[in-house]
């Protein structure tokens, strides 16, 4: 078993908060996005999803740690996310069918995507459980 004790309950508040702070980001850069960019419904419900799994993740695991599954589980769908829009820009690089926004728009996801494995590694750990004494295995 991984000793996850560095790790410990106490730090779920922080990255909780933090969760509801990235969430409340995404949601109005992806709505700017939107807007400004024409994106769909079918492109933008993804992101509303990932918001809100990240926000009820965030405000379950505040008032009962024990919750952090939901919260990596909000994680783990964002980082999904994460990686496939960067993926799907990366592939037009790759085809040489970018614009300069999509040329922008690689470094923030490429960014965006560093955080959210940063979380979902930090959750996934949080989630192990902890040896128990004279724990044989």
């Amino acid at each position: 078993m991984i000793d996850n004790s560095w790790l410990a309950a106490k730090h779920i508040r922080w990255i909780a908060l933090a969760s509801i702070a990235i969430a409340v980001f995404h949601l109005l850069a992806e709505t700017v996005y939107t807007l400004r960019y024409g994106q769909t419904v079918v492109g933008y419900l993804p992101d509303l999803v990932a918001v809100g799994l990240l926000l009820v993740g965030g405000i379950v695991a505040l008032k009962d740690p024990r919750a952090r599954g939901v919260l990596c589980g909000a994680w783990g769908f964002t980082c999904c996310l994460h990686y496939r829009a960067w993926a799907w820009r990366f592939e037009a690089v790759l085809g040489k069918s970018m614009d300069a926004v999509d040329e922008t728009l690689l470094q923030v996801l490429g960014a965006t995507l560093a955080i959210s494995v940063g979380f979902f590694v930090a959750t996934l750990l949080l989630c192990v459980p902890k040896p128990i004494r004279g724990d044989q295995e």
